[in-house]
């Protein structure tokens, strides 16, 4: 008898990375497709949600093809994406405009407007979440204003993962985890609020229907088979926000457990029962009910990709000849210097910052150079700042009596025991790499395929899928010696960053002035 098999989606910002499981949880195959995005300044950020559907097709071909796997054997298909993402499409499910993702920032001056509200504080409280311009709201509102033949006439604004899922089944859908872009979402009852929908100015009609993840909103119609070379009917649930999938895929699947994120952006996610208003910080809904995600975003997990970009030149070489990993001569080069990096700290704000700066202007900083400083310096500077940015979030967490039990990593820097053991002694706490059987890792797919598994009866609990699918658990105990040094040593990184806030503006405001351009 054939194996009824699971297929995942995960709609990232560089590419989409499709995989296929079986029914007891087994990864069959993997496809990724990279794109680009459309940049034609620094502030905005924007791709076609018909490259998207390209990408999603083109993965799904090959990993049927890979695996051999007859598509009447598919029972379930998950989809999750990239947040505060603003996608108007007609009726058909056509985009109308390039999707602004997450990245965009050209709605500074909506943002100021929403800030200036006598009642900015409700929409803040109402939906849990600050008033920026990452989030779709200020990017809903930009659209209106400067391109209102695109506003008028769309039937339905979508999220990125909602895209994808009216693509499969023709219905168009929102779930819990991706609402809170919106200001006008009611995060506490899971419904839009359609006062201050009005008060926004935002067309309630416009905006599609609210679901759990798991639910299934349809099944593949007859043109999203012929697209994707599977069969008609094959149920397809509401899906999620990446960061979602991403935190029960580590394994967070019970309260006061933390996904630390180790990737192209960093960040962390404590799973919490009740709703915590934080406006330096992001909430929003978790995938399994009754729980949601107290989260901190930053930018720095792509600095050692930077780093062999423009300094790594003679790793990138020996790694090319010796076939091992670039990022594995680093992380061997940074054991050779010593906790505190013999005074070098880094401030990751290579691409501004999130959480919990919400500032764009902000730069990294290499703060204690000397003719001492080595190359093993630099790299475990940047890994202890990268570590230290997390922090930073971690303890405004804390500052909402928000308990943390357990540590999960996910992401690329998990590949490296020595970056994992910083996290712990920065954090204090054991830092918990958990894969799965076959040794790698959980992340957004494994989270969507117990969301996509539980909902089609192949499991009965997406948490208790997971934590069975994890059984390898990699413990990097803290040391009380080195915590007490590197709680030292994030006085002076958060000092030295929030002195420096006032000085990135001034030189974003000099360097605009005397561009071409300015």
């Amino acid at each position: 008898m054939a194996h009824r098999t699971i297929i995942t989606v995960d709609v990232g910002t560089s590419s989409t990375k499709t995989a296929l499981w079986d029914d007891a949880g087994a990864l069959l195959a993997e496809a990724s497709a990279a794109y680009t995005l459309h940049r034609p300044d620094p502030l905005r950020a924007e791709i076609d949600g018909d490259v998207w559907w390209q990408a999603v097709c083109t993965t799904i071909r090959q990993v049927m093809a890979q695996s051999g796997t007859n598509p009447r054997d598919v029972a379930g298909i998950g989809v999750d994406g990239v947040g505060w993402t603003l996608l108007p499409v007609d009726r058909s499910g056509d985009p109308l405009h390039r999707a602004l993702i997450w990245l965009d920032r050209r709605a500074e001056d909506e943002t100021r407007w929403l800030r200036s509200l006598p009642d900015a504080e409700k929409l803040v409280n109402l939906a849990a979440n600050p008033l920026d311009a990452a989030y779709i709201t200020p990017k809903l509102l930009w659209l209106k204003n400067h391109h209102p033949e695109v506003f008028e006439p769309t039937h339905q604004f979508l999220t990125a993962s909602g895209f994808i899922v009216g693509r499969f089944t023709g219905e168009f859908t929102c779930d819990y985890t991706q609402a809170y872009g919106y200001h006008c979402f009611d995060i506490r009852n899971e419904c839009w609020d359609a006062d201050t929908a009005a008060r926004l100015g935002i067309p309630l009609d416009k905006l599609p229907r609210l679901y759990p993840c798991t639910e299934i909103v349809g099944t593949v119609t007859e043109h999203a088979a012929a697209d994707c070379g599977l069969v008609t009917g094959i149920p397809v649930i509401a899906g999620c926000l990446d960061a979602a999938s991403g935190a029960l895929g580590a394994g967070v699947t019970r309260v006061q457990q933390t996904n630390e994120q180790g990737g192209q952006a960093g960040g962390m996610a404590v799973s919490l029962d009740h709703v915590v208003v934080e406006p330096q910080l992001i909430f929003s809904h978790h995938v399994l009910p009754g729980q949601y995600l107290l989260q901190g975003g930053t930018v720095g997990g792509g600095t050692l990709g930077w780093f062999r970009d423009v300094l790594g030149q003679v790793e990138s070489n020996e790694a090319a000849l010796t076939g091992q990993s670039v990022f594995e001569l680093f992380s061997r080069q940074a054991t050779l210097s010593p906790p505190g990096a013999h005074g070098l700290i880094f401030i990751a704000y290579m691409a501004g910052e999130r959480t919990p700066l919400w500032n764009s202007a902000a730069r990294g900083v290499f703060f204690g150079l000397s003719y001492a400083t080595t190359r093993a310096d630099l790299l475990r500077a940047i890994m202890e700042g990268c570590a230290f940015a997390v922090y930073d979030n971690v303890q405004i967490a804390r500052a909402h009596g928000v308990v943390i039990t357990e540590y999960l990593g996910s992401g690329g820097a998990t590949q490296s025991a020595v970056w994992c053991q910083i996290k712990a002694d920065v954090y204090g706490a054991p830092f918990i790499v958990a894969r799965r059987a076959d040794g790698g890792e959980g992340g957004h797919s494994l989270g969507l395929y117990a969301l996509a598994a539980s909902a089609v009866g192949l499991c009965d609990d997406a948490g208790a899928c997971v934590e069975r699918l994890l059984p390898q658990r990699q413990v990097f105990e803290p040391s009380p010696q080195r915590h007490a040094l590197y709680q030292d040593i994030f006085q002076v990184y958060r000092n030295v960053s929030r002195k420096l806030l006032g000085d990135f503006d001034e030189l974003a405001a000099v360097m605009q002035r005397y561009s071409p351009n300015g």
